[in-house]
């Protein structure tokens, strides 16, 4: 088990309270407009604490995305080492997607994340190679254990379902807020529940 001094302890808990404080001010005012004083003034942090910890906006807005990809993806998996049989696997992999509805933050960031990185095509590979880099070597392994042995066709259909479900939740949630009364919570689960469905045809088989 790994035993952090003192100072290792305080760096991880800047840098944790740096990371919360950036989500809440990039969520509110997006990208362009953040300031890093109106973060470090949120972290209870100054500045020089920003930068001692980031090289600039661009890297801590870079370390937001792969914190949070990071512990989606450790929820995620820590949740399948539970399951025993294929069906007990797609439906922890259903409601780990079901859950997200209740972060209205993450598709606001995601859209950040994803305009800023057309805007910057340099940073566009790690905005990648982050999101690779969090699913980690398990991954497959773990695909394996939802979706059972697939051909070549077949996993190629499951990728491109995968990639389109975090767009469309990210999208639902969003329009959500502007039809709020069609879109309740009820409504977003219902609608969501019915496209994962469609996408993944496969479950609950063993």
């Amino acid at each position: 088990m790994e035993t952090l001094g003192k100072q290792q302890l305080r760096t991880r808990e800047t840098q944790a309270r740096l990371l919360d404080a950036a989500e809440k001010v990039f969520v509110r005012d997006g990208y362009e407009a953040a300031q890093l004083d109106a973060i470090a003034a949120a972290a209870g942090r100054s500045k020089g604490a920003v930068y001692t910890h980031f090289k600039s906006k661009e890297d801590l807005f870079l370390a937001l995305f792969e914190n949070r990809t990071r512990a989606y993806v450790e929820r995620l998996v820590a949740r399948l080492k539970q399951c025993r049989t294929q069906k007990e696997s797609m439906d922890a992999f259903r409601d780990f997607f079901m859950e997200l509805l209740e972060d209205k933050a993450w598709p606001i960031l995601t859209m950040e994340f994803k305009l800023f990185a057309l805007r910057h095509p340099e940073w566009k590979k790690r905005f990648r190679k982050a999101f690779e880099l969090a699913k980690g070597p398990r991954w497959e392994a773990d695909e394996e254990g939802i979706f059972g042995p697939l051909s070549g066709e077949e996993k190629m259909d499951n990728e491109l379902a995968i990639v389109a479900l975090g767009p469309i939740l990210s999208g639902l949630i969003l329009e959500s807020h502007f039809e709020p009364g069609l879109l309740s919570e009820r409504g977003l689960q219902r609608i969501l529940g019915r496209i994962f469905d469609a996408l993944f045809p496969l479950r609950g088989t063993e």
